[in-house]
């Protein structure tokens, strides 16, 4: 079955810059192994988040902030892209730099249509 199915992510709606880094993880010494680098334009949205945590040591690298009352701040974002921006990569890990901060992909999606192709890809950021 061929078919045109509508774009959920409309590239004229894609306006930030943004540099994707993409790795299939690290090699014995630690280093990134096997990256991609892309320079593409997405949806960008992102909001403060905000837990109350007793434990300090969060050891994950994200960005995060404790104040007097023990409430964790940290800022989440969603970036949307139009299409599949890796096809050849099963898995999307690594970093994405927007705007000369860094956010850290903690989880991938691909659209799909019902054909099987792709319509967009989800990066959700820490």
């Amino acid at each position: 079955m061929s078919g045109r199915w509508p774009k959920l992510v409309r590239p004229e709606l894609c306006r930030t810059p943004v540099t994707v880094t993409l790795t299939d993880g690290e090699t014995a010494d630690g280093a990134p192994d096997g990256v991609l680098v892309l320079s593409l334009m997405c949806r960008l949205d992102d909001e403060p988040k905000q837990s109350i945590s007793p434990n300090r040591d969060f050891g994950d690298g994200t960005r995060r902030g404790i104040d007097a009352e023990r409430v964790v701040h940290w800022r989440q974002g969603v970036a949307l892209f139009d299409g599949d921006i890796a096809p050849e990569r099963d898995v999307l890990a690594g970093s994405v730099e927007i705007g000369g901060k860094s956010w850290r992909i903690d989880s991938a999606m691909r659209g799909r249509n019902p054909d099987g192709t792709v319509n967009y890809t989800r990066l959700t950021l820490v």
